[in-house]
């Protein structure tokens, strides 16, 4: 019955070949990740929380024991799979981010920090495209930095 119809209607035939390649092809957005780093200065040292962090206000309370939050530094940058992104961060030290391979709206990226030659951690995140993830991390003057990780 589908044959008839092909023979009958041939542009059927090359409609549905171009369906079947779109589908099969991922798209280009698919194998692009938008990755923003937010580094943010956690202390003891009075009790202000910086405005740009306020949307996630609750989180910081409820995940780490400080009374000051302070956003320094906020970066983004879009990597396809398997591109490694560099990323700075206070101190000297540094993050980079690889997009590894993952399906539907999920994300996974291979982090790395370091500190000059010393690695201080290589893990693999898996988050939803627009998730984000907090990384308590190295000390920083008198408190810890905290990484905001988040990718779309």
């Amino acid at each position: 019955m589908l044959s008839a119809a092909f023979r009958k209607y041939p542009g059927i035939r090359a409609s549905l070949l171009l369906l079947l390649l779109a589908a099969a092809v991922p798209s280009e957005a698919a194998n692009t990740v938008s990755v923003d780093v937010g580094a943010v200065y956690a202390s003891n040292e009075g009790t202000s929380i910086d405005p740009a962090l306020g949307t996630i206000r609750g989180k910081l309370h409820s995940m780490f024991n400080y009374t000051s939050y302070r956003m320094l530094d906020r970066k983004r940058r879009s990597l396809s799979v398997g591109e490694e992104g560099e990323f700075e961060l206070p101190d000297r030290r540094t993050m980079r981010a690889t997009p590894l391979p993952a399906q539907g709206d999920k994300v996974r990226l291979l982090i790395k920090i370091s500190d000059g030659p010393r690695k201080l951690l290589t893990t693999t995140l898996g988050l939803r495209r627009g998730g984000m993830v907090l990384v308590g991390g190295p000390s920083h003057k008198a408190g810890v930095l905290i990484l905001i990780i988040s990718a779309e």
